[in-house]
Order: C-alpha cells, then structure tokens, then sequence
C-alpha cells in the first residue's frame, strides 16, 4: 500500500492549482500555542498527528464543546499556530466575545478529508470514529451531536460538508469557509478532467464519473432539500469577496439553493482574500454564532 507520506510529496504545492487553488502559500516564523498529539491510527495503517487548542485557564473539571477544524490543501496541524489563530481566539475569551472550546485541527494532508473510493486511505473514518471519541475521553469534551461542530477552509470546507452530508445527527452545526461546493455536473466534470489526474488521483479519492447515481449520493444540493434533511444542524457558509472566482461561484449558488428550499442559514461575502489571514475574523464570527447557538435557542 502507497504510504501516507508519498500522498503528501505527490500532492503539496499542485493540489490548489489543480482544484479551484484550494491551498495557501508559506508562512512566518511562529511560537507553539497548540499542543500537538501523534497517534498510530488504526483505521489509516499509519502514525498520524493533531493539534489541540485549549481555552486559558482551561480545566479538567470542565466539559466544553469539541469543535472539530479540517484545514485546507498545503496546510497541516501546525497552519492555525503559523497564522496567529490560537492567541486571537485566547483574546476573544477574555473579552467573552466567544465561547469556550475545545479545538482539535488533524492531520489530513491533501486527501480531501474523505474515504477514499480505492479503499487506501479513510480519513473521514480517522477523525470521527477514531480522533473524535479520543479526544472526548482525553479532554472530558461536553457530549455529542449537541455540543459537536465541524469546520473548514477551503478543502477543508469541502470535507466539512461531506462529514455533515455523511453523518447525519453527529454534529450540532457544520461551517465552511471558502470551501469548494460542488453539484453533480461540476463532480463530474472534475473528475473527468485528465490534466487535474495527472496531479491528483482523483479516480482513487473520487471514484470514476460514472455511474451517475453514485455522484448524485454525495450532491448536497440533492441531499439537502428542506430543513428535516439537516435534522436541526446549522450551518454557516463563508467567502471572500477576492476569493477564488469557483469557489464564489459555487457558495453563492448553494446559498441561493438554501433559500430556495427554506433552509436557515447563515451566509456572507466578507472583505478578503483565499488566506488565513482574511479567515481568521471569521473564524471568530463562526464559533461565536456556532457554538453559542445552545445558548441562544434557550434563551429563545
């Protein structure tokens, strides 16, 4: 079996050209905030890492919401402390601007965060079946789907929604930022493409274009086409007004879709660029309105 390792050289630095520029470019220099974990996974065959983020002060005698956060093509566990996150979230807790979390960031090199068709790699597998109760017996996390959210950026986005789309009453809420959103046509024609093969094994990770019924299983635009289809999950939706021209394309349409279907929702365009550094305030909006939602349905 082709290592975990060999996906990452074949994949970093081509996959964000090759789909949509789902990546981000270097990073400064930056000291650790998060603690960082490595695990032998079990269902991947292979020594995998994570990063935690703990809210100051944090204690064992608390119970906290788990938020679940894919990072995007070209980023790993150590992107959130490149780019400054962990200290702007610190500081939005001590102005009680948001709630307090528990945030675990893994590991999914450039795997699109999903099952792979082939059957060689499972990252969705990883992170709930394996990371996900870990991380509730280490952490003493509150409990799931009530206090249990997933986020990302840019392909993470994308696996942000797969996971919400394939484990229904697993999260309290699902956010993607940037995230590419795709219909069946588009699918299809992504994994029809045979320059983006030459860079990415898109028939190993998507499976063949055909037959149509499989690509319709996995269209969120099919799935999701009244409020019941979500069973009370929130989602937020995200993207930058520079973004990537795909990637606005295809979040305004599935918002449009939404409001079609009488889906709430929460979605912006804000002022930015396909960086962390534009996605960080929004990741503050995001686990504001997210994980305080418990919050303000008692209070309704």
């Amino acid at each position: 079996m082709v290592g975990v390792s060999w996906v990452a050289r074949r994949l970093s630095g081509v996959i964000a050209g090759a789909c949509l520029m789902l990546g981000v470019g270097g990073c400064a220099s930056y000291s650790p905030r998060l603690k960082y974990v490595q695990v032998e996974s079990q269902v991947m065959r292979a020594e995998l890492s994570y990063s935690v983020y703990l809210p100051p002060g944090f204690s064992k005698h608390e119970r906290l919401p788990l938020v679940v956060f894919l990072h995007g093509g070209g980023d790993d566990p150590r992107s959130p402390d490149k780019y400054g996150l962990p200290a702007r979230l610190d500081q939005a807790i001590r102005e009680r601007r948001i709630p307090r979390a528990v945030v675990v960031f893994p590991q999914g090199d450039n795997g699109f965060w999903m099952n792979w068709y082939d059957g060689s790699r499972r990252y969705e597998d990883w992170v709930v079946d394996e990371l996900m109760p870990e991380l509730s017996k280490r952490y003493h996390t509150a409990s799931c789907p009530q206090k249990c959210h997933v986020m990302g950026v840019s392909m993470g986005g994308h696996g942000a929604l797969r996971f919400a789309l394939h484990r229904p009453g697993q999260f309290a809420s699902v956010t993607a930022l940037s995230g590419p959103i795709f219909d069946t046509e588009q699918m299809r024609d992504f994994v029809g493409n045979r320059w983006i093969e030459l860079f990415i094994p898109t028939h190993r990770i998507f499976g063949p274009p055909d037959p149509i019924t499989r690509i319709e299983r996995e269209d969120v635009f099919l799935r999701w086409r009244n409020p019941a289809d979500l069973g009370g999950m929130s989602v937020f939706l995200a993207w930058a007004d520079r973004d990537r021209p795909g990637i606005k394309k295809t979040n305004r349409k599935f918002s449009k879709h939404l409001n079609a279907k009488g889906i709430e929702h929460h979605a912006e365009e804000f002022r930015g660029r396909h960086a962390w550094v534009s996605w960080s305030p929004v990741i503050e909006r995001a686990l504001a309105y997210q994980v305080g939602r418990t919050k303000r349905r008692r209070a309704q």
